[in-house]
C-alpha cells in the first residue's frame, strides 16, 4: 500500500527550488498550444515541443513536473484542454480527464503510465470501477496524485490522411526501401520509365502500400517531363496507347497522378481520353493540381470516375522543419474536412519528417490510408 504524502505548503523552500520548472513548463505550453483559444477551429492538430528530460529526485518534485506537465501529455494523445481538469490539493493533487469514445481507456492509461515513468515517478495503483479508472502516481512508494479516467461518447477531432509520394523509381533503391519500411500505409506514385520499376512496386505492394501510375504529362514552358509522356499535339490513339504502354510498366497500380502535365491537365480532349482509358479499367485518377486550369477532376467526376485531389503539396520547401509543419497543417484539414491528401517527394527531408510526425499523429487519433480508402 502506497505511503501517502505528508501535508504540503506550497511555498517553502522547495517551492523556489522548483519554480524555474514549473514557469519553464507554463511557458512551453503557452508558446507550443496556440490552439488553445481556438480548440473549435484547429483541434487537437498543433505540434507539441518534447518536454526537456527532467527526473524528480523526491515526491513533491514529481508532484509539480507531473501537475505541470500532464497537459502535454494528454494533449499529445489527441485530447483538448476542455477534456481535462485539475486541482492540487494539501494531501494529493487531483486530475480528471474525459477519455474519448475512440481512444481505449488501456492505452490512455498506458500513455499516462509511460509519462509518470518519464518523470522519474510510478503508478502505484489502478482500478476500475463503474467504466472510470483511477490510477494513483507517486514516488517511491509515496502517492503524490490521483487520475480519474472517464470514458464519453465524443470522439477526438481527427480524420482520415492520405501521404502520396510522386516521382519513385528516379532516386535508388536505398531511399525507396526506407519509405516502404514505414508503418503507416502511403502511396507511392511511380514513374513508368525509371529505374527498377516492377521490383519497386512489387516492394510496396508487399508492405501494404499503394502503388499509383505516376504519368508523365506535358506541361507549359517546354520542360521535358520524360520518356512516354502525353502531350496535347497526339492524336487520341496515341494518348491511349501510351497509357496502356505505362501501366504495364508498374504492376498493382490502382490508378493514375499525373507527373507535371500543368498543359496536358486543362486539355479538355487530352483528359477525356485518359479519363476514358482508365473508366474502362476501373481505375482512379488523382489530380496532382500542378495548374489551376486543370479540368481533369470536375471531368472525371462528370464521368463517375474515382477521382481526387491533392489539398497540400508537403515539401516544396526541402527542408524537415518546413515538412513536418506542412503535415500539422494537412492534420488541421482532415479534423475540419474528415479527410486529407498530401503530396510529397522520395527525398531524404520527407521521409524524416514522415518518420517523426505520422507516429504522433496517430497518437491523436488520425488514421493513414491508401488513397482509394478515401471519399472521393
Amino acid at each position: 500500500m502506497g505511503k501517502r504524502l505528508a501535508k504540503r505548503q506550497r511555498h517553502p523552500r522547495w517551492h523556489f527550488a522548483l519554480s524555474g520548472v514549473v514557469l519553464a513548463g507554463a511557458i512551453a505550453l503557452s508558446l507550443y498550444i496556440p490552439w488553445r483559444k481556438q480548440a473549435d477551429e484547429t483541434p487537437a492538430t498543433s505540434p507539441i515541443s518534447a518536454p526537456a528530460p527532467f527526473q524528480a529526485t523526491d515526491a513533491r518534485q514529481l508532484a509539480d513536473s507531473l501537475y505541470t506537465g500532464i497537459d502535454g501529455a494528454l494533449l499529445e494523445m489527441g485530447l483538448w484542454p476542455e477534456l481535462f481538469s485539475k486541482n492540487r490539493q494539501t494531501d494529493l493533487d487531483r486530475i480528471k480527464v474525459s477519455v474519448p469514445a475512440d481512444l481505449p481507456l488501456t492505452e490512455a492509461n498506458l500513455g499516462i503510465t509511460r509519462f509518470v515513468q518519464g518523470l522519474g515517478g510510478q503508478v502505484i495503483g489502478a482500478s476500475q470501477r463503474r467504466g472510470q479508472v483511477k490510477m494513483r502516481c507517486g514516488f517511491a512508494g509515496t502517492a503524490t496524485t490521483t487520475l480519474t479516467l472517464t470514458p464519453i461518447t465524443e470522439r477526438r477531432r481527427a480524420g482520415k490522411i492520405a501521404i502520396v509520394l510522386d516521382d519513385f523509381g528516379g532516386g535508388g533503391d536505398a531511399i525507396a526501401a526506407r519509405f516502404c519500411a514505414l508503418q503507416q500505409p502511403l502511396t507511392l506514385a511511380i514513374l513508368p520509365n525509371e529505374g527498377q520499376v516492377s521490383d519497386l512496386s512489387d516492394r510496396a505492394h508487399a508492405n501494404g502500400h499503394q502503388v499509383l501510375l505516376h504519368l508523365p504529362m506535358e506541361p507549359e514552358g517546354g520542360q521535358d517531363p520524360g520518356e512516354g509522356a502525353i502531350s496535347v499535339d497526339q492524336d487520341n490513339k496515341e494518348i491511349r496507347r501510351r497509357i496502356r504502354q505505362a501501366l504495364k510498366k508498374v504492376p498493382h497500380a490502382r490508378g493514375i497522378s499525373n507527373h507535371m502535365g500543368s498543359k496536358a491537365t486543362a486539355d479538355e480532349r487530352v483528359m477525356q481520353q485518359v479519363l476514358n482509358e482508365l473508366k474502362a479499367r476501373n481505375l482512379l485518377f488523382l489530380d496532382s493540381r500542378t495548374t489551376a486550369n486543370s479540368v481533369a477532376y470536375d471531368m472525371a467526376i462528370d464521368m463517375d470516375l474515382r477521382a481526387y485531389t491533392r489539398d497540400l503539396f508537403l515539401d516544396e520547401i526541402d527542408e524537415i522543419e518546413a515538412i513536418e509543419a506542412r503535415l500539422w497543417d494537412l492534420a488541421g484539414i482532415a479534423a475540419r474536412a474528415g479527410q486529407a491528401i498530401g503530396i510529397g517527394h522520395d527525398r531524404e527531408a520527407t521521409l524524416l519528417a514522415l518518420t517523426s510526425i505520422l507516429p504522433r499523429l496517430e497518437m491523436r487519433g488520425f488514421r493513414f490510408a491508401p488513397i482509394s480508402r478515401l471519399l472521393p
